[in-house]
């Protein structure tokens, strides 16, 4: 993928939200591409490698305990608690049937951009505090 279609992609996604372009540019160049084949293991539930995916081609499914939490596309992403926190990955991630290609961010790689530049950090917060209120909104209808 060109490296303007994949800052583009990245641009796009509520986690790096509202970033400038040498931000995102930033991100682009520390992280490095990934493709899978078909039925090829992106994830691995339990693994100690911690970071963001980012779906730049193809598909993917996501499951946790073998229950299936469904599938991923060009834009979707998993991994962004993991690339936060260091803990083990949660979930299982399977290439779907044409294989996917992926963004990945480390944590290593992500945590030094963060500590670096106040922009990303804001923009990690806002979108981790509108889930938090999301997952408070449905807790309380319930």
């Amino acid at each position: 993928m060109a490296s303007a279609q994949l800052k583009q992609v990245l641009a796009g996604i509520d986690l790096f939200a509202g970033l400038s372009p040498a931000a995102i540019s930033q991100i682009a160049d520390t992280g490095a591409t990934f493709k899978t084949a078909a039925g090829g293991k992106v994830i691995s539930e339990g693994a100690q490698e911690a970071g963001l995916r980012v779906v730049l081609d193809g598909s993917a499914t996501v499951d946790v305990g073998g229950q299936s939490r469904g599938e991923i596309g060009v834009g979707d992403y998993v991994g962004e608690l993991s690339m936060i926190d260091g803990a083990p990955r949660s979930a299982n991630v399977v290439a779907g049937p044409n294989g996917v290609t992926t963004f990945a961010l480390s944590s290593m790689a992500f945590m030094p951009l963060v500590r670096g530049d106040g922009d990303i950090a804001a923009a990690l917060l806002k979108t981790l505090v509108a889930r938090l209120r999301k997952v408070e909104a449905a807790a309380n209808n319930s």
